[in-house]
């Protein structure tokens, strides 16, 4: 074959290599783009004044409500705080494992628990701190270990919110969170201040999950009507049920 009848061979190896090139450089980029999407959510919690300003809004309208609810009450009295996203910001342990793709993973999840690192969610200091100041206790109702509780309490401590008169209910086998907060209710378990019984003004959480369902008949909860009375919840767009299937009834 002459040189010249092998130039439209050459000329056609070469579009056929760039096309290649063009078809697989679009697929990576396709495939990029989701993960930085996927991370907003990160950046959301971590870097925006929105979320801020959202937790922040939170917090002073669960301490208003707390303050009018309180006036009618003699009995002592308690607010019940979830921890993870309501209380202790975990964005750093969500940022490190999508900076590797990796998933939630419970032995990964207690190493960044005995890190003891997590931040204040804005807005929980001053609600705790008023809480405290008219006479009120607050136990935090948790799924963490309960091997973790020791790291728990000093990064609760660390960012201003523990008080040893606290009480630390986590996750054991067969220890639903509605258990719990009956043990706080009727003043008996492991989750009680023993032989008091207190009255709850005021449930905070990120998920569903951390608020009484109805057929624990606590009063004030239960119903949809309970959010922003006595039910009070923390914006987490980072995880949840939600990410899995529809939750919107």
């Amino acid at each position: 074959m002459s040189l010249r009848s092998s130039r439209p061979v050459q000329s056609l190896r070469f579009w056929g290599c760039a096309s290649a090139a063009i078809a697989l450089s679009t697929l990576v980029h396709a495939q990029q783009r989701p993960s930085a999407t996927r991370a907003l959510e990160i950046k959301y919690v971590r870097e925006s004044e929105e979320y801020a300003a959202l937790t922040r809004q939170v917090y002073r309208l669960a301490a208003d409500a707390v303050d009018r609810a309180r006036a009618g009450v003699s009995a002592p009295w308690a607010v019940v705080m979830d921890i993870d996203e309501t209380t202790l910001d975990n964005s750093e342990y969500q940022l490190e494992r999508a900076a590797y793709g990796l998933p939630f993973e419970n032995d990964s999840w207690n190493t960044w628990v005995r890190r003891r690192e997590a931040p204040a969610v804005p807005g929980v200091n001053a609600f705790i701190d008023r809480v405290r100041g008219w006479g009120g206790r607050v136990a935090w109702i948790t799924n963490r270990d309960a091997i973790v509780d020791d790291a728990t309490r000093a990064n609760l401590a660390t960012a201003g919110l523990w008080n040893d008169d606290d009480r630390l209910c986590s996750l054991k086998p067969e220890y639903s969170k509605s258990q719990r907060r009956r043990e706080v209710v009727t003043g008996t378990g492991g989750c009680a201040w023993p032989g008091t019984s207190m009255k709850v003004l005021a449930f905070l959480g990120d998920q569903l999950g951390d608020f009484p369902e109805a057929s624990e008949m606590i009063a004030g909860t239960g119903t949809d009507d309970a959010f922003g009375r006595s039910c009070f919840l923390v914006p987490n767009p980072m995880y949840g049920d939600w990410t899995s299937r529809m939750t919107r009834k």
